[in-house]
């Protein structure tokens, strides 16, 4: 059984390799708490929070990989990569489900009727999705997973040829490493500006996603603590954009939906007007909370 791993010890100095391990073995243990709980109940919030947990594993095995041997992290990362794919149709589907929903709600009788067809195809297809998951969950079973870790995690690469010195104090790594990270994203955001860009707002979602699972991964050695306003700043930049994007996917999904040409312009027509609501939202982030002061603090507490 995977226990906990305590992280108060660590500082700022600590050893690259020893933070880590430690890091690692601490997002490894949460993953499989939300492991048995998604196996269990087999619910949607369950699953989420177990595709979450599994990303920050990913980003956690991406920012530490110098510490371990090649052939043992690409063994682990590979497993986790497969659970992650695995869970993110289930997650896209449950999302997109919840949404229509609520959405359906909102219109008129005649509108229902039409949108009623593909919300019996998105039940029906959650219902797959979910016996299909439910196997992988039992026939992967989170102890193979776990017997990876442990492998990995007791025998970090210490003196191998590695590009990393693994003694080096971990806030210098994380410097070296998250520094350009920063100037990467406002790159991003300034394209991610223009309200027609969804594939450029997809984008900075997904880095403003990883950033933010990083700096809460490694915030137990942040030289100045936790920069818990600005994680929390990103996350409601990162669920802005995540909304945006959905609501691009639902437009498609209502355009090739079988109805009149009436109806289709009127849902059409309230999908975008909530699009351009959730733009003005974020647009007023961006002006309260501009990406180069986050990216000054993040710096400092670095």
């Amino acid at each position: 059984m995977l226990s906990s791993a305590p992280v108060s010890y660590l500082t700022s100095s600590s050893p690259l390799w020893v933070a880590g391990r430690a890091l690692l073995a601490k997002r490894c243990f949460e993953l499989f708490a939300c492991w048995n709980k998604a196996g269990r109940t087999l619910n949607h919030d369950a699953i989420q929070d177990l595709r979450s947990a599994s990303r920050r594993v990913q980003e956690c095995v991406l920012l530490f990989e110098p510490c371990y041997r090649g052939d043992d992290i690409a063994r682990f990362g590979k497993k986790l990569s497969r659970l992650t794919r695995r869970l993110g149709a289930i997650s896209s589907t449950g999302e997109t489900l919840l949404f229509m929903e609520k959405f359906s709600g909102e219109l008129s009788p005649h509108q229902q009727e039409s949108s009623g067809a593909l919300l019996d195809q998105l039940r029906q297809r959650r219902e797959v999705q979910t016996r299909k998951v439910g196997g992988f969950l039992r026939k992967t079973r989170r102890h193979s997973l776990a017997d990876l870790f442990k492998e990995l995690n007791k025998s970090p690469d210490l003196f191998g040829a590695t590009a990393v010195d693994p003694f080096m104090p971990v806030r210098r790594y994380l410097r070296s490493t998250l520094l350009p990270t920063l100037t990467e994203m406002g790159s991003l955001a300034a394209a991610g500006r223009c309200e027609s860009a969804s594939e450029a707002q997809h984008a900075w979602m997904s880095a403003l996603r990883r950033l933010r699972y990083r700096l809460e991964i490694v915030t137990p050695v942040m030289l100045k603590g936790a920069p818990e306003p600005v994680t929390e700043i990103l996350r409601r930049y990162q669920e802005l954009l995540e909304r945006v994007h959905a609501l691009d996917l639902y437009l498609e999904l209502v355009k090739n939906m079988e109805t009149d040409a009436e109806t289709l312009e009127e849902l059409v027509g309230i999908l975008t007007s909530k699009r351009s609501r959730l733009w003005i939202r974020l647009e007023t982030l961006v002006e309260e909370q501009p990406w180069e002061r986050l990216a000054a603090r993040i710096e400092e507490c670095l």
